[in-house]
């Protein structure tokens, strides 16, 4: 018997839409540290993730029957929130007396949609870890009838919330995925107000782990997969430098060699910062460039970075010998031609180790979702029909864009296409490329399924995270 069973959905459960879509190949972290903190209340906890349509909601239903579980936990990002009420509306009519929570980014964003989409009981806003456990306690060992939305406790000292329980996976499943890299987290929380972010469903205020603890964890996820390579999902890994200094000095005790990457931000790194971090073990670091337009980047997105910024961050990187990748987006308010040129040219310009451009979504809980609604670019009821399937049955093809005025979404999408051939396609890039590769099949094959990708599509495969 199991008492809860915490599920990540597909995008869909309807037509396979799930195989249009980027299938993580890791564990969902988020459902890992729910499962962790409600163990240590000595519940028994079963993690279902279907993103990769493993599961039917038939499947689903059988299982949850099977274990005679008493409350189902969903998380969902806006992507997936189709899946997650296709599932909750077919588990309430079929099983009518579970109790359904749902979590995750989207909620947070769009708290109301519980009452829009009555499947859900209960609704947690921000981090749910704490506040998951506590209302376990009441459904499953009080037996009391409680629903509503209600606000997730912050946890303010990190070291005290559980491990993420990775001994509940099955990674055989993630290895089919291409399974590649541990997640861990550092640190919690993201000052900034970037106008493409939605209300976040981690606070906003920076909450650190001890170094010790995060080592710790490190060691007991190695001994589960034998894996070495580590992605640190912080929202800006160098906020604070002396504690990466201390996380640095620290990983020297590990039983093994880590290779590990990190995004940051671009104004908080310095040579002796990097060179640190490369004797650590730091392979990668992903940047948040957004447009290579100052007048966008600074004015319209709020990132209050420099050109001069980043050119010198990426120059860093590349002196301490850690790969500088770029993240940027084609489609923001008074954005022009000219502006778009600039992100085209960008690459060519900064010389990253390789970049991924997006056409931009506006999500809900953003000030770019409220602006696009207020110009009309956006319906109000978005949400609901993205849920309906109005929009298709995909998120990339379906979730509205933010199309700037005088341009069109196949001229974004070309634009797209020619930064990418641009840099991809230079003789220097591809021999240092090659060069590169000789020294890993893995790599040579990534990069010759994005080339591929390039020519036939005209866009990246949008995971070059998983280069190792």
């Amino acid at each position: 018997m199991t008492n809860i069973i915490l599920i990540n959905p597909p995008v869909s459960f309807k037509r396979n839409a799930w195989k249009k879509e980027i299938i993580p190949s890791t564990p969902h972290l988020g459902l890992l540290y729910i499962a962790g903190a409600l163990e240590d209340y000595g519940f028994s906890v079963k993690i279902i993730d279907a993103a990769d349509g493993s599961y039917s909601i038939e499947d689903i239903a059988k299982v949850i029957k099977e274990e005679h579980a008493q409350l189902i936990g969903i998380t969902s990002m806006t992507m997936n929130i189709r899946g997650a009420v296709q599932l909750a509306k077919e588990l309430k009519e079929k099983q009518g007396s579970i109790k359904i929570i749902l979590g995750g980014p989207h909620l947070s964003a769009d708290p109301t949609i519980i009452k829009r989409y009555p499947f859900f009981d209960i609704g947690i806003t921000g981090e749910a870890d704490i506040t998951f456990a506590n209302l376990a306690i009441s459904v499953v060992e009080k037996q009391e009838n409680i629903s509503g939305i209600y606000s997730g406790e912050i946890p303010f000292n990190l070291d005290d919330i559980s491990f993420p329980a990775y001994h509940l996976i099955d990674f055989e499943q993630y290895r089919k995925r291409g399974f590649w890299a541990n997640l861990i987290m550092a640190s919690r929380g993201c000052p900034y107000h970037c106008i493409f972010c939605s209300i976040p469903a981690i606070s906003k205020k920076v909450r650190f782990r001890s170094p010790k603890n995060i080592i710790n964890e490190m060691e007991k996820v190695y001994e589960l997969t034998q894996s070495k390579y580590f992605g640190f999902v912080d929202d800006a890994f160098t906020v604070k430098k002396s504690f990466i200094f201390k996380l640095c000095d620290e990983m020297k005790n590990l039983s093994f060699k880590p290779i590990w990457d990190a995004a940051t931000r671009v104004d908080y790194i310095n040579h002796d910062l990097l060179r640190a971090m490369k004797e650590a073990g730091c392979s990668k670091l992903f940047f948040g460039v957004e447009s290579g337009s100052e007048r966008i980047r600074n004015e319209v997105i709020k990132k209050n970075v420099t050109d001069e910024q980043i050119k010198l961050a990426t120059q860093l990187c590349w002196k301490n010998g850690i790969e500088p990748n770029h993240f940027l987006m084609l489609g923001f308010p008074t954005e022009s031609i000219y502006d778009i040129n600039k992100t085209v040219n960008c690459p060519s310009e900064f010389k990253p180790n390789a970049f991924n451009i997006n056409i931009t979504q506006p999500l809900p809980g953003s000030p770019l979702f409220e602006l696009a609604v207020s110009e009309g670019i956006i319906e109000k009821d978005a949400i609901d029909k993205y849920i309906d399937g109005v929009y298709g049955d995909t998120y990339n093809e379906g979730w509205p864009k933010y199309i700037p005025k005088g341009v069109t979404y196949e001229y974004l999408l070309r634009a797209r296409e020619i930064a990418y051939k641009k840099y991809y396609f230079r003789p220097r890039y591809i021999t240092r490329r090659l060069i590169r590769d000789i020294k890993s099949i893995s790599r040579l094959k990534y990069d010759m399924q994005n080339a591929l990708s390039l020519i036939f599509k005209g866009k990246s495969i949008n995971d070059y995270t998983k280069e190792i």
